[in-house]
């Protein structure tokens, strides 16, 4: 339902051929989609089959033929009618990496903290990406900041799981050297 609403509400702003469509899926919607290529001209070909999409081949001087599609007064219908159903539901959102943090306690705390360094490290570049994107317009500004706030949250979690095993580190430490020095005495 997302990749017919995505590019049905493309086509909406006027026809488009398919490079022009992937290149602004992929340089202007790409912080909010990573559908590639195969995917969306599958879609676009589904679409059309349906009734919703119709393509025109075009040729600019010699270079090779493409098509460019619009939108149907059907598929015009069915974007709004997606939109609506959209906005109204609530997704939750399932974290791949979550899976990788049930399980991180089969790992070295010193290991498991470098490399929850390097995932934040890597959600803070993104952060800063999002920051500094061009302003959107109309309600595509309340994606980027949709995205924004979701890694500001990751980055308040994260600081939080890091800071304990900080401290179960150190809460180790002071129990060896508490077993160390128990060890001394009685010897």
């Amino acid at each position: 339902m997302d990749r017919e609403l995505l590019l049905l509400g493309l086509l909406l702003e006027g026809q488009m051929h398919g490079y022009q469509l992937n290149e602004y899926l992929e340089h202007t919607m790409g912080f909010c989609t990573n559908m590639k290529k195969p995917t969306a001209y599958y879609t676009l070909n589904r679409l059309e089959k349906e009734g919703h999409v119709r393509h025109q081949t075009e040729r600019e001087g010699k270079r090779p033929e493409r098509r460019v599609y619009q939108l149907t007064g059907k598929g015009r219908a069915f974007f709004h009618e997606l939109l609506r159903s959209r906005l109204k539901e609530f997704s939750r959102t399932y974290y791949d990496d979550d899976i990788a943090i049930a399980f991180m306690d089969r790992l070295p705390d010193a290991e498991v903290r470098q490399l929850l360094l390097e995932k934040r490290d890597k959600a803070k570049g993104i952060l800063d990406q999002l920051r500094h994107l061009p302003g959107h317009a109309g309600s595509a500004r309340h994606v980027v900041r949709h995205n924004i706030a979701h890694l500001e949250t990751e980055l308040v979690w994260l600081d939080g799981i890091l800071e304990e095993l900080g401290n179960a580190h150190a809460v180790k430490e002071v129990a060896r050297h508490g077993q160390t020095t128990s060890r001394r005495r009685s010897h």
